[in-house]
């Protein structure tokens, strides 16, 4: 019995399964390039004019956490940097900065989660602080989400990470509760708190895939967004066309460059976002693509249909896509890419406290201090 090595193996199979895979992608690309013009007739996707000479305030809040073992235990660095960016006539300058920090021993439970919400709170504490400096950026963006969804939800027998959900949420809670009517829209001169997320597509192929001809099919879509129903009838049975072609090769299809999609309530999509009393007022987002070669990127906001029309919707779109860097790998906008280059010295940092402990420990320094004047009357 003749016996082949992976190698052989290998370019055996290529040559068998490489005419199929090559046909059955040529196709999915067809039938994307088929439906993309539907969803621009329809609304769904929505091309976005950007004015020639651009003055932009901006603010872009990065976040950052890591964990070191220490002393048979872990210790944790969480950082939240905020930069501010000006754009006058197309000239780009950078302002000021604030940041939060925290450094601290942490047990095993549930670490990263316990840490998402820390970031999300540190993001909220710079947004406060500037709001309260007065004169605030005209867009302020996040690298965290607005509201804490259903996998941050902890556990009940996990106390650790019930008390710094509970704490997150009650800072969201009150945030939103001072903070509201001195935001866009709710304020016409306020400006816009965003949040940025990479690559979360599963809301608009969700929408994309209903009978959108129906109320039920619809209640997803923001309807001050400008949805042309007379073309409906024409995206009528598409979810066996689009059946086995993957979330990103789809977005990736309908999405040119300076477009977006229209936007969605993500409050239909997700049955649980916390806290209740903030999210009562609506959460909402799109996607959009800068440049050719710029990624796709979704933003979440708050409020209603009430609150947002097509115009609103497209005036944040045009300032997210200006800040824009091509090329990028995981790209962020300008200030939040900013923002990340001073949150790399954590992991250094978090690293010489660890040693740093690790000698006090040694020399005693710590329970001395400790145990200094316990017997003094």
């Amino acid at each position: 019995m003749n016996k082949q090595n992976l190698a052989q193996s290998l370019a055996i199979e290529s040559q068998i399964r490489l005419p199929g895979s090559a046909g059955r992608l040529l196709q999915q690309i067809r039938d994307v390039l088929a439906v993309a013009p539907l969803f621009k007739k329809a609304g769904l996707v929505k091309r976005v004019e950007r004015p020639k000479m651009i003055d932009l305030s901006v603010s872009g809040i990065a976040t950052h956490s890591c964990i070191k073992n220490a002393l048979g235990g872990y210790i944790y660095a969480s950082g939240a940097v905020r930069t501010d960016m000006r754009i006058d006539q197309n000239q780009v300058s950078t302002g000021g900065n604030d940041s939060v920090s925290e450094l601290d021993d942490i047990d095993f439970e549930a670490q990263r989660k316990r840490l998402d919400l820390v970031e999300i709170r540190q993001a909220y504490q710079l947004v406060e602080r500037q709001l309260k400096q007065g004169e605030p950026s005209q867009l302020i963006l996040l690298d965290t989400p607005l509201f804490l969804d259903r996998a941050m939800t902890p556990l009940d027998r996990n106390l650790s990470h019930v008390a710094e959900y509970q704490r997150t949420k009650s800072y969201i809670s009150k945030f939103w509760l001072e903070n509201r009517v001195d935001l866009f829209p709710w304020n016409t001169n306020g400006p816009v708190l965003a949040s940025i997320v990479a690559e979360r597509f599963s809301a608009i192929i969700s929408i994309a895939k209903q009978d959108l001809r129906t109320e039920e099919g619809r209640k997803h879509l923001l309807v001050t967004d400008e949805l042309d129903n007379t073309q409906l009838d024409k995206l009528a049975d598409l979810e066996k066309r689009l059946s086995g072609i993957g979330d990103k090769r789809f977005i990736h299809g309908i999405l040119g460059a300076f477009t977006r999609t229209m936007a969605f309530r993500m409050t239909e999509n997700r049955s649980r976002m916390e806290p209740s009393e903030a999210v009562e007022a609506g959460v909402i987002g799109f996607h959009y693509r800068g440049g050719h070669s710029g990624q796709i990127q979704m933003v979440q906001l708050a409020g209603e249909a009430q609150d947002w029309d097509t115009k609103k919707l497209d005036a944040v779109a045009w300032k997210l896509m200006s800040l824009d860097i091509q090329g990028q790998s995981k790209a962020k906008p300008l200030p939040q890419l900013l923002a990340m280059q001073q949150l790399k010295m954590l992991d250094k940092f978090v690293e010489y406290y660890r040693q740093g402990l690790s000698d006090a420990i040694k020399n005693n320094d710590v329970e001395d201090t400790w145990l200094s004047g316990l017997d003094e009357e």
